[in-house]
């Protein structure tokens, strides 16, 4: 019962949240206040739009202290900006400024313009900076000064055949290998735990763990897993801990799953070229019993109203938010019904794109509100199955923009009984560009090639 009160406290913002329309994406100002904070030699940037309601915007931690910057245009009052300073729950400071007006520095100088905070108690010091400013005008569609291309796998299974071709000194992404090395930031799910220690969970039929051997294997070709899956805990909450350190440790980025439930719902920030992306994971999927609480570490677990919050909370802090999914029915080709709902109402809380996987084969790909839905990616790296749509895989090519995402493109590969992926290329796949409004057929044009060429 405790723990079911702990998990309606964490979700009851999101409730509230819900409770109230959502505007418009194309109402909101084209201004954002671009927010610096330093904190002994750590540096942080904050990229803050307008928003609605105040509620759905957090705190964001930085060092020892909490920040948050508010900008509220409702259409009630004249639009205004909050910027507070916290230590634990205690407010150190609150300046509240008219918008867009209120710009606290303008100066270009490394040392004008800054507001400093002291903590008494910590003996520390948060010093910060806030602008309101206008980008440059560009055409619909056109590109912008900065793109990234993002690569999406499915399932990674480190364990049983491509685990042994590891422990062989085998590489089982070598077949993938140069279309990875062509996008700037490489994302997977990753279906097992990596550690040494832990019991199996007594009542699973299939439990994975990796040996800690993959990592330098792993990091080569990826460099963020999602962890929101029905596997990452079966050898428990310290195997699961355990790999959390080593993940740190061998510089593989992670989402979806913490040291605790705060952690596990945070988005993972990554930023290329300026554009800064925010990756969020949730698992659909027995055992729930694997998701992180207060003083546990664990995965997070999708609940609508919590799902929301957490993107509302991350378009504060990155121009693209990219939820990653853990659903749907096994062996199914389309997306059922639950999966649609779900996916709409996160494009509709601000997410720039949808990804899914768990299935163990591919599924639809959709557009929803000009922004791409791909359902499932299927395996990847997987070994154990006979039939072809459960050995067939996609590594999914996003391109986007600090407005989105602007263009996908899936290659296909077929997996072999080792569990190791081979791209054939030259297979039509879903392709898409922003402005169309459903998904075409194309072949990829060369390695890591996006758009392709349309299939007749």
């Amino acid at each position: 019962m405790l723990l079911r009160f702990r998990r309606f406290l964490f979700a009851l913002a999101g409730a509230l949240l819900l409770l109230r329309p959502a505007a418009p994406a194309q109402a909101q100002p084209a201004l954002s206040l671009q927010c610096e904070l330093t904190q002994g030699s750590s540096r942080l940037r904050l990229s803050v739009r307008p928003v609605r309601d105040p509620y759905g915007v957090g705190r964001v931690p930085f060092g020892r202290f909490g920040f948050r910057a508010l900008w509220v245009d409702d259409g009630t009052q004249p639009a205004y900006i909050t910027l507070s300073t916290y230590v634990g729950a205690a407010l150190l400071q609150q300046v509240r400024l008219p918008a867009p007006a209120g710009a606290i520095a303008d100066a270009p100088g490394p040392d004008s313009g800054w507001q400093r905070v002291y903590a008494p108690g910590l003996g520390q010091e948060l010093r910060y900076r806030c602008a309101v400013q206008t980008p440059e005008p560009s055409k619909p569609g056109a590109p912008g000064d900065a793109m990234v291309n993002l690569a999406f796998v499915g399932d990674v299974l480190l364990d049983d055949g491509p685990g042994r071709l590891i422990r062989q000194g085998r590489d089982p992404f070598a077949p993938f290998a140069p279309w990875l090395a062509r996008a700037d930031v490489r994302v997977g799910n990753l279906e097992c735990v990596v550690a040494k220690g832990g019991q199996a969970e007594p009542v699973k039929p299939f439990t994975f763990r990796a040996h800690p051997r993959v990592l330098p294997v792993l990091s080569r070709h990826l460099d963020v897993v999602g962890l929101a899956n029905n596997h990452s805990g079966d050898f428990g909450p310290a195997a699961f801990s355990e790999m959390l350190g080593r993940l740190r440790q061998a510089g593989v980025g992670y989402f979806g799953g913490g040291d605790n439930l705060a952690q596990a719902h945070a988005p993972l920030i990554v930023e290329r070229q300026g554009v800064r992306i925010a990756l969020l994971g949730y698992n659909e999927f027995m055992p729930r019993h694997f998701e992180a609480d207060t003083d546990r570490p664990g995965i997070a677990w999708s609940e609508d109203e919590q799902v929301w919050l957490d993107i509302q909370r991350a378009r504060q802090l990155a121009d693209v938010v990219i939820p990653v999914m853990h659903w749907g029915q096994e062996h199914e080709p389309r997306a059922n019904e639950r999966q649609r709902q779900l996916a709409r109402l996160m494009i509709d809380a601000g997410a720039a794109a949808v990804v899914g996987g768990h299935p163990h084969v591919t599924q639809d790909v959709e557009v929803y509100g000009g922004r791409p839905i791909v359902y499932s990616l299927g395996n990847f790296l997987f070994d154990g199955f006979k039939d072809d749509d459960n050995n067939t895989a996609w590594l999914l090519q996003l391109q986007v923009d600090a407005a989105g995402v602007r263009g996908l493109q899936v290659v296909v590969g077929r997996i072999d009984a080792s569990g190791r992926p081979h791209p054939l290329a030259a297979l039509p796949a879903p392709c898409w560009q922003r402005g169309e409004t459903a998904v075409s057929a194309c072949v990829p044009l060369d390695v890591g090639g996006l758009p392709g060429t349309r299939a007749p």
